[in-house]
């Protein structure tokens, strides 16, 4: 994508969001968050932290179009101008249309262009946190299935499965990868919102020595500044498959949030966009000065 056409992207999307943040200048406050024992809202604006998933489900009945975008990496020398913020090289984007079936399912399908990959997304609420504390935290199970749609590589006469015995082919079975997590949230206070997610990502190809199962545990917050916008950070501890120089992602960043839009820019070193390809490919190293600019957008629309 050209510089031009990456900065009309940028602007499409600030032209879109900040009429809605002079619309409305906080998040609603729910009645019922006020006396006795019911769920507490807005643990967290979006259905996504930075890379990582919320407890948030949309609405009953709405139907919401997302944009993720991750410009490519840069460090702290020449390549920062000379690449104009990394908006002149490789980046990775993802669309995606969703529908919540209730308050506490939805189903997502979206497409990224690394690898051309197609993935189908859902996430289940079945607990959530109340206001007198008899339930603190808020839990959400969530699932996701990925299929590369890109040509195989051409494979080397001399290359092998695991065994070093069975001749190497590629199969249909090879593009899947699964992503499965428990995400554990809790709004401790008005300001402060915290969560906790084990995630485990199955691939079916994997690379000789490597395990097909990836677990990590991913760390984040939302710290709200005030009306419509917040801090948001997160880290996420892979656990195996890691190489002598694999790099664990981080982000931070601010997001802004209305009743209809989400819109987060952060800075991170992770320049994937689906967590079971984050979780199995090096991050770059932030302690060298090499990060990337990202970032997403969610529209969200009713259904009366």
């Amino acid at each position: 994508m050209h510089h031009t056409n990456k900065c009309l992207l940028v602007w499409f999307c600030l032209g879109c969001l900040i009429p809605s943040l002079f619309a409305q200048e906080d998040e609603p406050v729910s009645p019922s968050q006020e006396t006795g024992s019911s769920p507490v809202e807005f643990v967290f604006t979006g259905t996504q932290l930075i890379n990582a998933q919320t407890t948030k489900i949309q609405p009953a009945r709405s139907w919401y179009f997302e944009i993720q975008h991750r410009f490519g990496t840069v460090g702290l020398d020449s390549s920062l101008a000379e690449q104009f913020l990394g908006l002149d090289l490789p980046s990775a984007i993802r669309l995606a249309l969703g529908w919540s079936f209730s308050d506490r399912l939805y189903l997502e399908l979206g497409r990224t262009n690394v690898s051309k990959t197609l993935d189908l997304e859902g996430k289940y609420l079945f607990a959530q946190q109340t206001n007198d504390w008899k339930m603190p935290v808020s839990l959400a199970a969530y699932a996701n299935v990925a299929l590369r749609t890109e040509d195989f590589p051409t494979v080397p006469p001399n290359a092998y499965f695991g065994d070093s015995v069975t001749p190497f082919r590629y199969k249909f079975a090879h593009r899947l990868a699964y992503n499965t997590q428990l995400i554990v949230s809790s709004k401790l206070s008005e300001r402060w919102s915290l969560q906790l997610t084990p995630v485990f990502v199955y691939q079916n190809l994997v690379p000789a020595g490597h395990d097909n199962l990836t677990m990590a545990l991913s760390a984040g917050g939302r710290y709200k500044l005030g009306f419509s916008s917040a801090l948001i950070f997160e880290y996420a501890r892979v656990f195996n498959n890691r190489p002598a120089n694999f790099i664990d992602p981080f982000s931070v960043g601010v997001e802004f949030g209305t009743a209809g839009h989400v819109f987060q820019l952060f800075l991170s070193n992770a320049s994937r966009i689906l967590e079971s390809q984050i979780y199995t490919t090096r991050s770059a190293d932030l302690l060298d000065g090499h990060f990337l600019l990202g970032f997403n957008m969610q529209r969200t629309y009713w259904r009366k």
